[in-house]
This record gives structure tokens, C-alpha cells and sequence, in this order.
């Protein structure tokens, strides 16, 4: 599928996931079986659609304005790059550029923007990795929806996550099972097509201390994975959004050996919609 601009990306995509069916059900679920429903959730169990949302949009960006500055934040750690450019193969008009070069330093480029509340959303975008990409297994992190510390003040890994590992997509899914400690349940989204712009929908309702979530993840019109159950840390705010590349295991205060001097890491960004409903 092509990729387009902005807001069109994003009717072409609610239109796409229109014809295959029916809405998915937000089943309860508890800690204790969502590893088990997250295993059950491959590329090849799933195909049907929901019906289109009806809702309100909430944060839009198409790069159209030819910089980031819609976004609350951008961060980049090392020598990486935020950049708006023309879109490469397949797309049209301007997309972001995010770059991390292989230099022993670098491991973040990505923008972001805040909370925006508890609740049910579908965040629909665009991204596209070159045809020259490295597989490699040292994961990346394309998309995230990220957490604040916890209550002894450490840090933790995103609440939901949008990785590339060996060539495949994955979603990690994080919670809580004490104050400190954290569980992780992985759902295959499929192999890679490089050289593609892929559409992605991620139709998210955040789990409450009282009621359970569900994330449901369609690329260019299919059903590739679902997950019910807990899906955050149950903190004052809900996560907030981000886009970019984020190779953990490059970051220096990880101590964690790797072969440095190779290509740039690049990934795009475009048509983003957040829309709550």
C-alpha cells in the first residue's frame, strides 16, 4: 500500500480496516493470563478488522509544516538526527526523518507528546524502514507509549512498545506485579517488508486498577496481534506517546559491547493521528 500524506493516510487506513470485518472484543483479562493471551496473538491468528472509529481527534501531524514543533518534545542522546524531509519510495510530500548513527554514542532520536488521558484511542501512522536496513538482533524501538518512574524512583521499560528484532515486528507489553517489578508478555506482528511503507493502527484502552485493557494492532488493513489484559503501571497519568528510533543496548551507561563504525540507523514517520473515542 502506498503511503499518503497527513490526514488522508489515516482515512485510507480507517477505510481499509472498514472492509474486513467486525470490531474486536475487549474481553477482561488479569495479570495472570494475559502472557498466555499475548502467545496466542501471531500475525496468523488474527485477520479481521474493526469497524471504523468514531471519535474525536485528538493530536494530528503530516510533517507538512516542514518541522517537528507540533510535538511536545524531541530528544536525541549522541550525534542522531530530527529531521523533515520528502518522503522516500512509495510516499509523497514530507516526512520525519529520524537517524542514529553507529558511533559508539548514540541511541536516541524521537519526539513526543504528553499524556493525553485514560480511555480508549486508536493512534494511526505511517512508517518505513530503507531497503538497506541491517537485521540485526539488537532490538529497536520504532514506536513506544512510555511510563514515569516508579515509586522507588528507577526507571522503566515502555508500557507498550513497537519493535524491530532479527527482521520481525514484536509489541512488548509491560505491568506491573508489586510496586517495583515489572512483567513483560511479547506478541509476533510479522516480518518485515524493508523498502515499505507499512500503516499502522493501535487501538489501545488503557487498564485501570478496576477494569482491563486491550490493544488491538492492524498493518496496512489486517489484524496482526491482540493483547487483553493489564497494559501499564497504573500511575497519576496515562503514558504518553512517542515515535523515533530507541536502541536500548546502545546507550553507553549500558556498558554493553557492540560493533560500532556501521551504516546509519534511519526510520521515517508520517501520518500520525491520535484519535479517542
Amino acid at each position: 500500500m502506498s503511503r499518503l500524506p497527513g490526514r488522508l493516510a489515516a482515512a485510507a487506513l480507517t477505510a481499509a480496516l472498514a472492509v474486513t470485518a467486525a470490531a474486536p472484543a475487549h474481553a477482561a483479562s488479569t495479570a495472570s493470563t494475559a502472557s498466555t493471551a499475548s502467545a496466542a496473538s501471531t500475525a496468523s491468528t488474527a485477520s479481521a478488522a474493526p469497524a471504523v472509529v468514531s471519535g474525536t481527534d485528538v493530536f494530528a501531524d503530516d510533517f507538512e509544516s516542514g518541522t517537528v514543533s507540533a510535538w511536545t518534545r524531541q530528544r536525541v542522546d549522541g550525534n542522531g538526527s530530527i529531521t523533515v524531509a520528502p518522503a522516500p519510495l512509495g510516499g509523497s510530500g514530507r516526512a520525519a526523518r529520524f537517524g542514529v548513527p553507529n558511533d559508539g554514542v548514540s541511541y536516541r532520536s524521537e519526539v513526543a507528546v504528553n499524556s493525553l488521558g485514560w480511555g480508549s484511542y486508536r493512534f494511526a501512522l505511517a512508517d518505513y524502514l530503507p531497503a538497506d536496513w541491517v537485521r540485526t538482533s539488537t532490538e529497536t524501538i520504532l514506536a513506544q507509549w512510555h511510563g514515569y518512574p516508579l515509586a522507588d524512583g528507577s526507571d522503566t521499560k515502555p508500557p507498550i512498545a513497537l519493535t524491530v528484532k532479527d527482521g520481525s515486528w514484536r509489541l512488548k507489553v509491560h505491568w506491573l506485579v508489586d510496586p517495583t517489578t515489572v512483567q513483560e508478555a511479547v506478541i509476533p506482528l510479522g516480518d518485515v517488508q524493508f523498502g515499505h511503507w507499512n500503516q499502522w493502527a493501535f487501538d489501545i484502552t488503557w487498564s485501570t486498577d478496576t477494569t482491563p485493557g486491550a490493544i488491538t494492532v492492524f498493518r496496512d488493513g489486517a489484524q496482526v496481534g491482540a493483547y487483553s489484559g493489564l497494559n501499564n503501571y497504573h500511575q497519576n497519568q496515562s503514558p504518553y506517546f512517542k515515535t523515533g528510533i530507541y536502541r536500548a543496548n546502545w546507550n553507553p551507561a549500558k556498558n554493553i559491547p557492540y560493533p560500532t563504525g556501521g551504516p546509519e540507523v534511519v526510520a521515517w514517520s508520517d501520518g500520525v493521528v491520535v484519535t479517542r473515542y
